[in-house]
């Protein structure tokens, strides 16, 4: 995007409100995304998922994110619906595969290190079946909540304790977009040169 082309669409309103307009559309797909996740753990998913479905879903994901890099507002909608529809179809598959939606009471993650799918249950009762899903989706280890409680140190919870309200504690609500005229009032509209 050049400058110029920033610089009108700061001062357009027509287009202040289509990137409004995308900003809440974007913001609809992130909640759908977050809630089919919960439903079946986004990642567990896409394992699950063919490879075709798969890749289609990764490159849809590339186009989405340089549409939002590019803000362009009309790009930006057109790329959102296309991942929502993405997300539907993912959802349609997997339940229609006969797998079941993830418990409460478990969380399943990927360890950062070694890719191995980690599973912990939250509840005793919830134990037994983050045993199966390891048995039946391989390589994975599954822990409790308690282990991994055990696993830290108590200095660490007392630390933590210390920062309860001011740090850490954040939940996103929901997504706003900056106001970008009140932002570049009095900016300089000029190159840096080197």
């Amino acid at each position: 995007m050049d400058k110029e082309y920033i610089i009108q669409n700061i001062r357009d309103k027509k287009f202040q409100e289509r990137k409004a307009e995308a900003d809440r559309v974007y913001s609809e797909m992130l909640k759908l995304k977050a809630e089919i996740s919960a439903r079946w753990g986004y990642q567990r998913m896409m394992e699950i998922v063919s490879s075709d479905l798969r890749m289609r879903m990764g490159r849809q994901n590339m186009l989405l994110s340089n549409a939002v890099l590019k803000g362009e507002p009309e790009e930006m909608i057109k790329q959102t619906f296309a991942m929502r529809r993405g997300l539907q179809k993912l959802n349609d598959y997997v339940a229609s595969q006969g797998f079941e939606e993830l418990d409460p009471d478990i969380w399943i993650t990927k360890h950062p290190k070694t890719g191995i799918q980690i599973v912990i249950a939250l509840s005793a009762d919830a134990l037994e079946k983050c045993a199966a899903i390891c048995q039946a989706e391989k390589p994975s280890l599954y822990f409790s909540i308690n282990e991994i409680y055990s696993m830290i140190d108590e200095e660490v919870f007392e630390i933590k304790s210390r920062f309860k309200g001011k740090f850490g504690n954040v939940t996103i609500l929901d997504r706003k977009a900056i106001d970008i005229n009140e932002k570049a009032k009095g900016f300089l509209e000029d190159e840096l040169l080197l």
